[in-house]
């Protein structure tokens, strides 16, 4: 897989000096890469659009760098997209979800993207300084900072992108609104928009994960769910063999576990697999011998399994790893 900067990947064709230091930037994917575009607006004031349509022509690894310490809210209206960090943990984004990424000045990331398979996103970026005087109602929100500065970035979220968001972003990819200066100051209300509904979206979300911790054994039986299954990933765990282990009903594991974790107990056993899958096929172990130590016994399902989490298959990550 060709691992390529993005800036390498793009032909800027236009820039528009708008009033009050606003820019907006317009660029096609280089033909070698494949077909599609992206657009930048600044709008001056420590808050700018991204906007990326990409459908590569071969596989690709994407790589970014940034030295500017802030915080972006990431709308994914593609498939699934898979962030992978400086600390090799990976983060994935599903279709028509969001996350608030924050990122220090050593922030560095790598997206795998597929062949004739679209990467669709918006990116609202705000600088650090400012996030914070905006986000205050994110509980903790510079305790989440501090700790992107300490691993070069953390992320929040991972919601759905609900109705309003969907409406307010529809506009941002067509082109032409943003060189039209009228236009542009339209659509400048939209963003705006949807970052502050965002903001009270995250904040409501994790407001609620917290008032589940205020009730100490419930958390601490969640807690305890969730170590059985970082250990014990690769036996045969069930909801109700969970439950029992961590000393909690079973009902209210399966939907407190969901809004504590933003994710299902089945989610995060197949996650946690996953993971330990790539780290594994990283040992020379064979396909199928890191599918039975995962806890999977059929490698095809396995395979399966992981294409749709990695966008790429077990077989050729191996191959992958062999050519660097």
């Amino acid at each position: 897989m060709e691992k390529v900067n993005y800036y390498d990947l793009i032909d800027i064709e236009k820039k528009i000096q708008n009033p009050f230091s606003r820019e907006t930037s317009f660029a096609k994917i280089k033909k070698e890469y494949g077909e599609g575009f992206t657009i930048f607006y600044d709008m001056g004031n420590g808050i700018a659009l991204f906007v990326r349509k990409i459908t590569p022509n071969k596989d690709l690894l994407l790589y970014e760098k940034s030295q500017v310490p802030g915080a972006c809210l990431i709308f994914n209206l593609g498939s699934n997209i898979n962030f992978a960090y400086k600390d090799e943990k990976e983060h994935i984004l599903r279709k028509n979800h969001f996350f608030l990424e924050l990122a220090s000045n050593e922030f560095y990331c790598e997206i795998p993207l597929k062949k004739n398979q679209a990467f669709i996103s918006i990116f609202i970026g705000t600088k650090s300084d400012l996030f914070l005087k905006i986000a205050y109602k994110i509980e903790n929100i510079k305790k989440y900072m501090e700790l992107a500065f300490k691993q070069s970035y953390y992320v929040l979220g991972n919601l759905q992108i609900d109705a309003l968001q969907s409406e307010l972003s529809n506009d941002f990819k067509d082109e032409n609104y943003f060189e039209d200066s009228l236009k542009s100051i339209y659509l400048e209300s939209k963003i705006t928009n949807l970052l502050h509904h965002t903001i009270e979206k995250i904040s409501k979300s994790l407001n609620d994960k917290s008032s589940i911790s205020l009730k100490k054994d419930r958390i601490s039986s969640l807690e305890r769910a969730k170590e059985i299954i970082m250990k014990d990933y690769n036996s045969k765990l069930s909801i109700k063999n969970i439950a029992y282990k961590s000393a909690i009903n079973e009902c209210y594991l399966k939907k407190d576990f969901k809004e504590y974790y933003g994710m299902t107990i089945l989610q995060m056993i197949q996650e946690r697999r996953l993971e330990v899958a790539k780290r594994l096929l990283k040992e020379n172990f064979s396909v199928k011998e890191v599918a039975l130590k995962v806890g999977y016994n059929n490698t095809s399902y396995f395979s399966k399994l992981f294409f749709n989490h990695f966008l790429i298959t077990p077989n050729n990550y191996r191959k992958e790893l062999n050519n660097y």
